[in-house]
């Protein structure tokens, strides 16, 4: 672990699954639902890792767009290696229905809420995520969290969702904050190269979706375990 000296920091972007709000359990039992189904011989933690990119695309679109898109979107997975285009199709619909019923039961994140109290009286904070905008109100409003962030930004937002740092950017230029004084908070491989495009600090939080051998190799400036671990990465 490593720390950020938070006097010299004028903005935190946080991305919102895996960081805030906990949807790692509701994918692995995605995942294992489809394993079991259409019994599948396949590396859970490969699957996972993979299945949670994948989820992370198909959310941005209506399911008729997923299907004239499905062949970029699965041609590299290895969770689907072998299998025919329409039993790709069928898995991935029944792992996103799967996913959509098991999320309704996250949560967030120990301790993220008295966090997110104590640094919103010290810096600006953003929320940067690779789903639609409203979905990610519509999650800050229920935990009564949506008052500490000024700035939330989707893939609807931009032209490009990470690992492209145009959300990031943006969201510095609503700031008017310079890059090297904000840090941008994910969990996921494309999060760490979107924070190093813009040029930003990098927090990883390894909550176990991306391997975290993966996230090293990235090398961010930190990198942490839990969102709990958070407040000694800022001493607060």
């Amino acid at each position: 672990m490593g720390t950020i000296d938070l006097s010299t920091i004028k903005g935190i972007i946080f991305d919102l699954d895996g960081v805030i709000y906990d949807v790692g359990p509701s994918i692995r039992k995605a995942v294992q639902d489809g394993v079991e189904k259409y019994k599948m011989k396949v590396d859970l933690d490969n699957a996972l890792q993979e299945v949670a990119h994948l989820l992370e695309d198909v959310q941005n679109y209506p399911l008729p767009q997923i299907i004239l898109n499905s062949y970029t979107l699965l041609k590299d997975a290895s969770f689907f290696k072998g299998l025919s285009y329409f039993k790709k199709m069928r898995i991935v619909v029944f792992l996103f229905n799967q996913f959509n019923e098991y999320r309704k039961s996250a949560k967030l994140f120990e301790g993220i809420d008295g966090l997110l109290s104590s640094l919103s009286k010290k810096v600006k904070l953003a929320v940067l995520t690779n789903n639609k905008s409203t979905y990610a109100e519509e999650i800050l409003d229920k935990y009564n969290i949506s008052k500490y962030f000024d700035v939330i930004i989707g893939f609807n937002d931009v032209n490009e969702n990470k690992p492209s740092p145009e959300g990031i950017l943006k969201i510095l230029n609503k700031w008017n904050v310079k890059n090297n004084n904000a840090v941008f908070i994910g969990d996921m491989t494309s999060d760490i190269l979107a924070g190093k495009a813009a040029n930003v600090k990098v927090v990883s939080v390894a909550t176990g979706l991306a391997k975290k051998n993966a996230l090293v190799e990235l090398n961010p400036d930190v990198l942490i375990d839990e969102p709990k671990e958070l407040k000694t990465v800022f001493n607060i």
